[in-house]
């Protein structure tokens, strides 16, 4: 019966831990997942329509590669490791990302929403 317990924890010991995955895979694994929806939506949306095809709404599809891009930026910023011209640079890139961000919403909303007829 005491070799019982050995063996639980030598079994306990060979099984790999749990590492959690980084916040960079995560931000991408996120961007990723809006873009399926996103894409999953656009190719059902005829089916409900009539056969009618959502026009001019290509700038929302900037949002998610520019909101992923500025997470990243951000966390890159946080990072002790980085230099001054590492964090200017990428300031500039979040900075950068959010107008494109802006511009894609700004540019993208009229033509969604004219689409769905509101």
């Amino acid at each position: 019966m005491s070799d019982q317990p050995n063996q639980n924890n030598e079994n306990q010991e060979q099984q790999p831990s749990y590492t959690p995955a980084s916040p960079l895979k995560r931000t991408l694994a996120w961007v990723g997942l809006v873009y399926m929806l996103a894409f999953v939506g656009l190719n059902l949306y005829p089916f409900f329509s009539g056969g009618q095809y959502l026009r001019g709404i290509y700038p929302l599809l900037a949002c998610p590669a520019a909101a992923g891009l500025a997470v990243i930026a951000l966390l890159r910023l946080r990072q002790k490791d980085c230099l001054p011209s590492q964090r200017a640079v990428m300031g500039l890139v979040a900075a950068g990302c959010v107008v494109v961000f802006i511009v894609g919403l700004v540019q993208g909303i009229p033509p969604l929403l004219a689409g769905l007829g509101v």
